[in-house]
């Protein structure tokens, strides 16, 4: 690929990064909203029950999907109409199959929980039907993924989200229980699927050809396979812990696994831009290596300040939001925030490889790492009730991340991790300044608020003290450009061009920096005492 052209597709990956990124802030913040509001008015058991019936749906839905989106997005050559509707009468195929299996087998699937209600087998036929409308929308959407256009995918989601979070409160407050989540779920898919359809509408013909279908299988398959042995980790919850202990561990395990991983949602978006973007320069794996050097330290940025802040203010933030109800899952909710870090790595590097075409090397990757979770998960949730499942899930990430970079080439995980190891600053410096205001004694809403505070004015500082010089000029240029910003970002980075030619005192920076840090933890802790 040419310089100009990688330059050109690099400048649609920003921007469909941009809109995905507004999109998840409106997101998170309807999410966040309605998720206080169903927890605090529903139990525990009844998130159990939600997941053990999306799981179910779920499990068959990953068997019969057969990648046939990522293939299309994948290909090199320009896709035509008769490529969509190949596979689209191969999904609905599929997805037909999937749906009577679901409705004939609920009753067998459910007894496998001995404490899940008779409702339960109703529910996992209800939501069956929610996989003919997530293959109805698929077409449109992967058209507009390939072409790196997000703008009116991004606000589709966020009207499906709306739908969703507003339907799911309001029966909940009128006293629907589970069946609330089932509900918003058929509404928000039936939303979605006509919307996105009106916006990349395309001849919906059942149609099939042998080659036709033999190129997209032959990418998709592997492609999905690296996708179910990825989310059999997830089975764990649903299947062990439920069948061991019940919904309530359920309930719980998936809470805090939603809450602590939730930078993952960010990652999420960025990731379906990084792999068209990917695809599209596959040929040059230096750029390759170079992008993902980029999108590892803005992903890795929030994904640290968001395990310090649980780590410190978690407890008191969980108490005074969720209620107290929600405090057994506090430390499994620290435990899946401090892997989030690991998981970005993972997630990056795993979607950098399938977009060049090694998509059977993933799934071998994914599928150790599976493995690996499933047997340390086992004696672990005998011992450690539910909380086993987090902790063998760092064990696991902590112990294969050195040959998740195995195929990309030599000296590969050197050249993309070493850069990084300054985030490391930022995470211990907020985590002590953190834990410096534990000691005093306020209300769990008070401690949880200016613990949060100090967390995120310590991290944010440490960050523009110790980051690289490009990254800094890459901020400077973007706050140059608002006017009532540019002479406060004169006096912070001065003379930082973009590319970071400028080479500022770095080192004495974060000496004086630390001497300040060490004298507000001591003066919080002496505070402390006197209170």
């Amino acid at each position: 690929m040419s310089e100009n052209a990688a330059q050109d597709v690099n400048k649609q990956a920003k921007k469909g990064i941009r809109l995905l990124m507004v999109r998840q802030v409106v997101l998170q913040a309807l999410t966040m909203v309605g998720g206080i509001v169903l927890a605090r008015t529903l139990e525990p058991s009844v998130y159990g029950l939600y997941v053990i019936a999306t799981f179910l749906v779920a499990a068959f839905a990953l068997f019969g999907d057969f990648g046939l989106a990522p293939s299309l997005i994948q290909r090199k050559n320009d896709i035509g109409e008769k490529d969509i509707q190949v596979a689209f009468t191969l999904q609905q195929i599929t997805t037909s199959i999937l749906v009577i299996l679901l409705i004939v087998t609920a009753p067998f699937l459910v007894h496998l929980y001995k404490e899940a209600p008779p409702e339960t087998v109703w529910l996992v036929r209800a939501l069956a039907f929610s996989l003919y409308l997530t293959s109805w929308r698929t077409m449109s959407a992967l058209q507009l993924e390939r072409k790196l256009k997000y703008d009116r995918l991004a606000w589709i989601e966020v009207g499906e989200t709306v739908v969703f979070q507003g339907l799911a409160v309001i029966l909940a407050l009128m006293g629907k229980g589970v069946w609330s989540f089932v509900i918003a779920t058929l509404a928000r898919g039936v939303f979605g699927a006509t919307l996105i359809y009106a916006v990349a509408p395309w001849r919906v013909r059942f149609a099939f050809d042998k080659e036709t279908a033999r190129q997209i299988l032959k990418f998709g398959i592997p492609f999905q396979l690296g996708s179910i042995v990825h989310n059999v980790g997830g089975w764990i919850t649903p299947v062990l812990v439920g069948g061991m202990i019940g919904p309530q561990a359920v309930g719980y395990l998936n809470w805090a696994s939603s809450n602590g991983k939730k930078p993952l949602v960010i990652v999420d978006s960025i990731m379906r831009v990084a792999f068209p973007h990917f695809s599209r320069i596959q040929d040059d794996r230096k750029e390759v290596e170079r992008m993902m050097s980029k999108y590892l330290t803005y992903l890795l940025i929030p994904a640290g300040i968001w395990f310090v802040v649980l780590l410190t203010a978690g407890h008191s933030l969980v108490s005074w939001i969720y209620k107290p109800k929600w405090n057994p899952a506090v430390p499994a909710l620290t435990l899946y925030a401090f892997v989030v870090s690991l998981d970005v790595i993972v997630w990056v590097v795993s979607v950098s490889m399938n977009a060049c075409g090694l998509a059977k090397l993933a799934a071998k990757r994914a599928s150790v790492r599976t493995i690996s979770h499933i047997v340390l998960a086992l004696p672990l949730v005998h011992f450690l009730g539910f909380n086993g499942v987090p902790v063998a899930y760092l064990l696991t990430m902590v112990v294969t991340l050195p040959w998740t970079f195995q195929g990309l080439g030599a000296g590969t995980m050197k050249r993309v991790l070493v850069p990084l190891l300054w985030l490391l600053l930022p995470i211990m410096v907020s985590g002590l300044c953190g834990w410096a205001t534990l000691g005093l004694h306020l209300h769990a809403a008070q401690k949880g608020l200016f613990c949060t505070a100090v967390v995120l004015l310590s991290y944010a500082t440490t960050v523009l003290i110790a980051a690289p010089e490009w990254l800094k000029g890459s901020v400077r240029s973007k706050l140059i450009k608002v006017p009532k910003l540019s002479p406060v970002v004169d006096r912070i980075l001065p003379g930082i061009a973009q590319n970071g030619s400028v080479q500022p005192k770095r080192h004495q920076n974060i000496l004086v920096f630390s001497c300040l840090i060490g004298i507000f933890v001591v003066l919080c802790r002496a505070l402390a005492t006197k209170i």
